[in-house]
């Protein structure tokens, strides 16, 4: 009886901190359709995360990543900004760091039902009309899509092995002292 007490007043206070930072929600949602231009993948935390750490690929069905620069987080909330989606299923995986310090990852998708906009050439007589400026310098191009990897998803591993082990070594702890006193009692 008494390495109950003992291990439900180690394991009751103790309870809050098993919460660990988990995604929460995001926009757009896991398994949504959207029927608007995305213009960026927000994901939203249950606790505070780390910027240091942090990625979010957004991969269009080619298996081509179409993030544009690296992610902000802030807070509870982590914006990836992204360059116009293909049609099809859009996957995000994401790694990110709670603020304990323990990394979390995951990954979901949506379908985009936007077609990205087309460049359109102007007309001849537009362009002959108008001159075009000469450049100084070379102009920077568009970053090419970059081709990535699948990866598993899941999440950090957490504590739990720790939390076994703590809990029988105070089990064990409160069993051999209540033996022992009991021993001593009798003796």
């Amino acid at each position: 009886m008494a390495a109950v007490v003992v291990a439900a007043t180690v394991w009751l206070p103790a309870s809050p901190a098993f919460a660990h930072t988990k995604l929460t929600g995001s926009t757009p949602a896991a398994k949504a359709t959207v029927r608007k231009a995305v213009t960026d993948v927000t994901l939203k935390f249950s606790g505070l995360i780390k910027k240091a750490g942090t990625t979010v690929v957004v991969a269009g069905p080619d298996e081509v990543s179409y993030s544009d620069g690296a992610a902000s987080a802030v807070d509870r909330t982590v914006t990836q900004a992204v360059r116009p989606l293909p049609v099809g299923t859009i996957t995000v995986r994401w790694r990110t760091v709670s603020s304990d310090g323990h990394p979390i990852q995951g990954t979901f998708s949506f379908t985009n039902k936007v077609a990205p906009p087309v460049a359109t050439s102007p007309s001849p007589n537009v362009a002959a009309a108008t001159p075009s400026p000469t450049p100084a310098t070379a102009e920077p191009t568009a970053a090419s899509p970059v081709p990535v990897s699948r990866t598993s998803s899941g999440r950090g591993s957490g504590p739990l092995g720790w939390i076994i082990a703590v809990v029988a070594a105070v089990i064990v702890f409160g069993g051999g002292l209540a033996w022992w006193r009991r021993r001593r009692a009798a003796s």
